[in-house]
């Protein structure tokens, strides 16, 4: 592993090393009774010790988990009290967030605290207990459907969602690291997403490492001159990342020309569609192929996806990875033929399929219909067997009994040079049931204008249908995002407030 910090500080980690700081790791866990059945939570930045401390705790028996960074002391609370965790490591930076709310925490017995002498009750420093510690420990024996991992699920209604992952999630993970990021014994890989984020744990940590591949993990937030930086520093020849930060990359150098020494040939993205227009970019920034791909936190590794072997088709997801059996189906569990919406769903036989929903089986059972499991996205499949991205459930918008995607018309608006990104919602309409309204957000340069709004609904108009295009446009300056980048549009639904100076109607 090489690691980067914010100050430009570098280490370098190999698996032999790893291996015995996470034997010390677990043995200090195992003196805290940690084992079988418990579950240790991190609460830490991207330091080197995160990437120790979770092969630690599997190697003890019990379930990892992840939380953010940046989460706040409540949403800390309720994962913890949850998932009833009875250990968190943590750092100086986030140790007050855990002092503000153990004392709501009655299952909380633990915490290890990085770079810190605590002085509470039942807080512990790390690297004194780390200092004694032994390399050599004997990892508990544990079975394939034994629970291996629990991580949060943020939902559009109520609160996030525990989902908890069995070891079985290490064959799926191993072969998609193989057929799908094609990791070779020459790559160096970077995953930039965050471990609290279901990518940047599975595909950031477990599958390169499975198949025994080197990492790059940078410390520090986007910036796109530091990304350039370490690309080029690092040789980085595999990028695993989001719509929502190529988007940001392409904004911040436009159509500029590099004369850098890139080693990139493969760009994968998850999280959202990515947009053909992103894609196109990216090729012509990096020279390098750009593959999206498709799963969710449920899943656990990829089920749909472009990648190297099968020929490429920009705005599809890719087709069905091998071993897994995807379908469009409707509402009693039937396939459907091409090109007809319906919801995607997989036969539930997958290894990496999650075991359920944390105290919650009346949400488990509810992903499932007729023997699949249900994503709760749309899409369709074409004949020659490439998966389309429609929206999920409840944002497909519905216009003069037509149905709308808004992924579609969110492509479309990219098309026009002065947006960023956007986000389109259904508003209710008295003669249409519903018309699209678009929020969009502009690039460096150009401002919000009754002209600007024209030219971006007649770009919609021209490239899908008049149902498609936007009768509202409006300019705002971001908008609301998961953490793992997924635009929200439920929030924008419920908060259709009109800001007239930046809202136009089209004719």
């Amino acid at each position: 592993m090489i690691w980067e910090g914010i100050e430009g500080d570098c280490a370098k980690f190999t698996f032999f090393e790893l291996e015995r700081q996470s034997n010390r790791i677990a043995n200090v866990l195992s003196s805290f009774g940690i084992g079988p059945g418990d579950r240790v939570f991190t609460l830490m930045n991207r330091a080197p010790e995160l990437y120790s401390v979770i092969p630690a705790v599997l190697k003890t028996g019990a379930s990892a988990g992840v939380l953010f960074a940046d989460f706040g002391p409540e949403a800390v609370r309720q994962r913890l009290d949850d998932s009833r965790a009875k250990l968190v490591v943590t750092d100086a930076c986030n140790v007050d967030k855990i002092r503000e709310i153990i004392g709501k925490l009655p299952n909380l017995e633990t915490v290890l605290v990085i770079g810190d002498r605590p002085s509470n009750e039942n807080f512990y420093n790390f690297g004194e207990r780390l200092a004694t510690a032994s390399p050599v420990f004997e990892a508990a024996a544990v079975n394939p459907e034994d629970s291996c991992f629990l991580i949060y699920t943020s939902g559009t209604t109520g609160l996030p969602k525990g989902v908890v992952h069995r070891h079985a999630i290490s064959e799926r993970l191993i072969a998609t690291a193989r057929s799908v990021l094609a990791l070779g014994e020459d790559d160096l890989y970077w995953c930039t997403a965050d471990a609290g984020w279901v990518t940047g744990l599975c595909y950031g940590m477990f599958a390169p490492w499975l198949l025994g591949r080197p990492i790059l993990v940078y410390e520090g937030e986007f910036d796109a001159g530091k990304w350039f930086e370490l690309f080029e520093k690092h040789q980085v020849t595999c990028l695993y990342t989001t719509p929502t930060l190529l988007r940001l990359l392409r904004n911040e150098v436009g159509g500029l020309r590099f004369n850098r020494d890139f080693c990139l040939k493969r760009i994968y993205s998850a999280g959202e569609p990515l947009n053909p227009e992103v894609i196109e970019w990216a090729e012509k920034t990096f020279g390098a192929k750009v593959y999206d791909n498709y799963w969710q936190t449920e899943t656990g590794s990829q089920i749909i996806a472009n990648r190297p072997d099968v020929p490429l088709v920009r705005g599809a997801m890719g087709k069905a990875v091998d071993g897994v059996q995807v379908a469009i189906i409707d509402e009693k569990g039937r396939e459907l033929p091409p090109n007809e919406i319906g919801d995607i769903a997989i036969k539930p036989n997958l290894s990496s399929l999650f075991k359920g929903y944390w105290n919650f089986p009346e949400a488990t059972r509810a992903c499932f219909r007729a023997g699949w499991y249900i994503t709760r996205d749309r899409g369709k499949i074409d004949e020659n067997g490439y998966f389309w991205f429609v929206a999920r459930n409840d944002d497909v918008i519905t216009c003069e009994a037509q149905r709308v995607g808004p992924f579609e018309v969110e492509s479309a608006i990219l098309v026009h040079p002065s947006v960023f990104e956007s986000a389109a919602v259904g508003v209710a309409d008295a003669f249409t049931t519903e018309h699209v309204k678009a929020f969009v957000v502009l690039r460096k340069g150009f401002k919000p204008s009754q002209r600007l709004a024209d030219e971006i609904a007649a770009v919609v108009r021209a490239q899908l249908s008049p149902q498609s295009t936007p009768k509202e446009i409006e300019f705002v300056t971001g908008l609301p995002k998961t953490k793992s980048g997924k635009i929200q549009r439920e929030i924008l639904r419920k908060d259709l407030k009109y800001n007239d100076e930046f809202m136009f109607r089209i004719e």
